[in-house]
């Protein structure tokens, strides 16, 4: 049997929904194209005209990206039931929008799509292999016993690349060392050494880390008290600030990468400095991450910006020469094929990557489906 599996991938405003079919021999690093894809906003999810094509091509499972979870589950993918729905609801505080988003898109489509088996797939379990030594914060001991501790995120992109660069590497290179770099909305970098995660700049929520879109990425935590003090804000307030109104568009004045390199190179002050600080955290990033691997073999960039802004791989690589990191100008183009894009022979592998973490959902919900014995 070859299981057709609808994978919903919910941003806070819309949704990326895929078809895929899943064969026995699949593999991570080889994917197949969906037979069916679209995106749309999250209310044409109840729109029975948004699923037809699918429903008419065939649905077995239905697989919903899960952001974030106040305690994960040991297994990638388990039944998204009831009691699923309301552990998710009650981690809402941890990553608001896409709470929301998950559960409006279940609640949509659990009702439609009822022959179908409904999967919760974590974003985060690619990251359960991170070491205490790099997911413990400096707080009490007992607080990290019960979880509060760097989670990460960004986990089906960052497994896509380890499984993917290994493949287009071939037995040219064993890959051992690499950092994934996530660039878009969200953005993060990862250290995977063996196909496991060991460290990334996400912590216990989607807002820590890089200079985001929106987000503020890292913050100093006295800094933020004496922000809230001096301006006299509630923590709904302050939240709203540095998750909505911060990042690119608060520094630069938009939350496109575009449209700040536009300004930039149109002399606009505000978004150079943008600019400036989000390379730099990028650079800095993969630099931690380079230290915790204790070296480095290759780096791959994926998500909206590292895969289709040349300019702004090639500027994260002029900071990271120290560490062999180069890219081929002629390589270093804005297609959307997974390429190599480093000089032949140099010491650091450069790839660009078309992201599938839809492949990486159908896979694990797959999985779920034979430990379950579907």
């Amino acid at each position: 049997m070859t299981p057709r599996v609808l994978c919903v991938n919910l941003g806070s405003r819309s949704a990326k929904i895929s078809l895929i079919a899943v064969s026995p021999n699949s593999a991570a690093g080889e994917p197949e194209p969906p037979l069916l894809e679209t995106e749309c906003q999250l209310d044409a999810l109840a729109d029975p005209a948004t699923l037809e094509p699918f429903e008419s091509t065939g649905v077995d499972i239905v697989a919903y990206r899960v952001v974030r979870i106040r305690r994960l589950p040991d297994a990638d993918a388990v039944p998204f039931d009831a009691d699923m729905r309301a552990a998710i609801v009650a981690s809402e505080e941890l990553a608001p929008l896409h709470t929301r988003s998950v559960i409006a898109a279940f609640d949509a489509l659990s009702g439609r799509l009822t022959h179908a088996r409904h999967v919760a797939v974590f974003d985060a379990a690619f990251h359960r292999s991170i070491p205490d030594r790099a997911a413990a914060y400096g707080l009490p001991y007992a607080d990290f016993l019960a979880g509060w501790r760097k989670v990460g995120f960004h986990g089906l992109s960052h497994a896509f690349a380890a499984a993917r660069v290994a493949v287009l590497l071939g037995d040219r290179t064993p890959l051992r060392k690499l950092v994934g770099v996530h660039l878009g909305g969200g953005c993060s970098v990862a250290a995977i050494a063996g196909a496991h995660s060991i460290d990334t700049s996400m912590g216990f929520t989607p807002q820590d880390g890089l200079l985001m879109a929106t987000r503020s990425g890292t913050l100093d935590a006295g800094m933020l008290l004496a922000y809230m003090r001096e301006r006299k804000l509630s923590i709904d307030s302050a939240e709203a600030i540095i998750a909505d109104d911060s990042g690119l568009l608060g520094l630069g004045g938009s939350a496109d990468m575009r449209e700040i390199v536009h300004r930039r190179d149109a002399n606009d002050a505000r978004a150079q400095l943008a600019y400036d600080v989000f390379i730099y955290r990028v650079v800095t990033g993969i630099g931690a991450m380079a230290a915790a691997l204790n070296g480095l073999d290759a780096v791959a960039f994926m998500g909206g910006i590292g895969e289709h802004m040349p300019g702004v791989r090639a500027d994260v690589c002029a900071g990271l020469s120290h560490l062999g990191v180069r890219v081929d100008g002629s390589r270093n183009s804005p297609e959307t094929a997974d390429a190599l894009i480093s000089p032949a022979g140099a010491n650091v592998t450069v790839v660009r990557l078309h992201v599938r973490e839809d492949w990486m959902m159908a896979l694990a919900a797959c999985a779920h489906q034979i430990t379950a014995g579907a």
